[in-house]
């Protein structure tokens, strides 16, 4: 785990090694019942599943910890879900540029819909074919969200080192 210098990265340091762990455990139990999943074995489909939404809450909470601490503006209400999603793939003129890419935020919008399907319904929806897919995106998508946290906190860092100004955290630089 890279170490981040400005505060309001640091803060990040224990959901991103909580969604780690989640993936690293789902991807563990997913090599040893892949063939469960692929036969459509409820509870193997669930527990993968309800692994990948894990991870997707970890990521969301992320955004919005950066919502909060960098931009100062939080999403809330019914659309706060794809909202935050919009809201890191823009840049924001004079705190820091887009931290998703047009790849990333596909990626992370797919994921979303799907932590959707299995939050509320339950897995009576779940394919086997989406279930495999979802996991392969998610096991695509996350070390490249991470790679893009760390080079917008370098990016801010540097920015922040260059000009003198306070960062997002509002404290001096050092």
């Amino acid at each position: 785990m890279t170490s981040f210098s400005l505060p309001a990265f640091s803060r990040l340091t224990p959901k991103i090694l909580r969604a780690e762990r989640e993936l690293a455990q789902m991807q563990q139990f997913y090599e040893k019942h892949s063939a469960e999943v692929a036969a459509g074995d409820w509870g193997a489909m669930s527990a993968v599943s309800s692994g990948i939404h894990n991870v997707y809450n970890g990521v969301e909470n992320i955004l919005l910890s950066l919502a909060r601490d960098v931009d100062d503006d939080v999403p809330t209400g019914p659309s706060a879900h794809q909202d935050v999603l919009d809201q890191m793939a823009a840049d924001v003129a004079g705190m820091r540029p887009a931290l998703l890419d047009l790849e990333l935020y596909e990626a992370l919008t797919e994921l979303k819909g799907f932590r959707h399907l299995v939050r509320h319904r339950y897995g009576l929806e779940l394919k086997p074919d989406k279930v495999v897919e979802n996991l392969a995106l998610l096991q695509k998508a996350f070390p490249s969200f991470l790679a893009a946290v760390i080079a917008l906190e370098q990016t801010m860092s540097d920015s922040e080192d260059h000009d003198g100004a306070s960062g997002a955290s509002g404290e001096p630089t050092r």
